[in-house]
């Protein structure tokens, strides 16, 4: 299966200054009621394929939002930022799947109480990146 997610987690666990700050705690949808903070967590918001005459033109958009999470928000926008030098404007291929170009499309800032576990209050950076890829 081809996943641009995929890519974009190797890259990030495979930066120093990132894996540095969170390891390889990068999880898909949720992260494990175990995970130490900080911690980011993924999911695919949305996908658009551009269709030509010929049918799909095989390089969709998939929209990718990332949540950082901290104990500090400090921490959470330095690991944001490690993350955002790392993932806009990159390009590279894993496991059969190749990214052209990832860019940066919003990012805000949050406080929230994550579920699961006796856990306090943590603080939340999302960043939203559109992530153009080769599908076929």
């Amino acid at each position: 299966m081809k996943s641009p997610e995929a890519v974009l987690r190797s890259a990030l666990v495979a930066n120093n200054a990132v894996s540095a700050l969170i390891g390889s705690r990068v999880y898909p949808v949720i992260a494990p009621a175990t995970a130490a903070l900080p911690f980011v967590t993924w999911r695919r918001v949305a996908i658009r394929r551009q269709q030509t005459l010929g049918g799909p033109s095989g390089m969709p958009v998939t929209s990718v939002e990332y949540s950082i999470f901290g104990t500090t928000y400090e921490q959470a926008r330095e690991v944001a930022d490690a993350m955002r030098s790392v993932l806009d404007g990159y390009g590279g291929t894993a496991n059969n799947t190749e990214v052209k170009q990832t860019s940066l499309e919003q990012e805000s800032d949050d406080f929230v109480t994550l579920g699961g576990a006796e856990l306090p209050p943590a603080f939340q950076i999302t960043q939203q990146y559109d992530v153009f890829w080769q599908e076929t």
